[in-house]
């Protein structure tokens, strides 16, 4: 069975009710069955229930997707895209400000999906990609890649740190790291991480200087929590485009 989803914003009114009922209208024409997902909640509800969908799409801006599956599943993509494009705001048309400054490497995610020659990639590969990623941020120099590399696979040695279905959260806290950061690789195919949760598919690393600041602490908690909800992790391992990482991975911040 397909699924396609979609990823937007709602606008500063969120999605009044009449707009809702002629996104249920529009489902009809499919027989794909169509959720709504809002991420922040990390909550869903059927498009065919309009008042449960406007208890999660009555917040302004809020990051939302619908999630489509069935058999003509990318002809309704397709229709429904056009619905959001009307009513909704794209990722690029919106980004909202964080209560603290962190980077995300976003100019140099490496995606196996588009790249068959590293859909084989292995744990310790995964995490010198990740380790090098960082130094592009800044978070460390490149004379300190080799040990941040190595600090991230001592964590691994204690646990293999897979949190949710196919995702793993290689992370370290140490005085080298000048500022907290993450990157993020997704893989083609899922790749063997040590864990008795399964393989993955996306690897994020998440560094934190030592000591961090309380908001910083208090953000990241709230991201690992996300990633054991198995909707938010279908939602970043079925992600297409980096800005799509970058929107969901902000508001598991928030």
């Amino acid at each position: 069975m397909l699924e396609r989803r979609i990823t937007f914003y709602c606008g500063a009114a969120g999605l009044p009710a009449y707009q809702l009922n002629q996104l249920k209208k529009l489902t009809t024409y499919f027989q794909s069955k169509v959720e709504l997902f809002n991420v922040s909640q990390l909550t869903r509800a059927p498009v065919s229930q309009p008042l449960k969908m406007l208890a999660l799409a009555n917040k302004p801006h809020a990051l939302c997707q619908l999630i489509i599956n069935g058999s003509d599943a990318e002809l309704a993509n397709l229709v429904l895209t056009d619905f959001i494009a009307q009513y909704g705001l794209s990722l690029s048309q919106f980004s909202p400000a964080l209560p603290f400054k962190i980077s995300l490497p976003l100019t140099s995610i490496y995606s196996g999906k588009s790249n068959q020659s590293y859909s084989c990639i292995n744990k310790a590969e995964t995490i010198a990609q990740l380790s090098q990623m960082l130094v592009a941020q800044q978070a460390i120099t490149s004379e300190q890649q080799p040990s941040l590399q190595q600090a991230l696979l001592a964590r691994e040695t204690i646990s293999a740190t897979v949190m949710g279905s196919g995702i793993a959260l290689p992370h370290v806290m140490h005085e080298m790291i000048t500022q907290p950061a993450m990157a993020i690789v997704c893989h083609h195919q899922a790749i063997d991480w040590g864990s008795s949760r399964g393989n993955i598919s996306c690897a994020i690393a998440m560094v934190l200087p030592k000591p961090p600041l309380k908001t910083v602490i208090m953000a990241f908690a709230q991201f690992s929590k996300c990633l054991l909800n198995d909707d938010f992790c279908a939602a970043l391992t079925s992600a297409q485009q980096p800005q799509e990482l970058k929107a969901l991975v902000i508001e598991a911040l928030r």
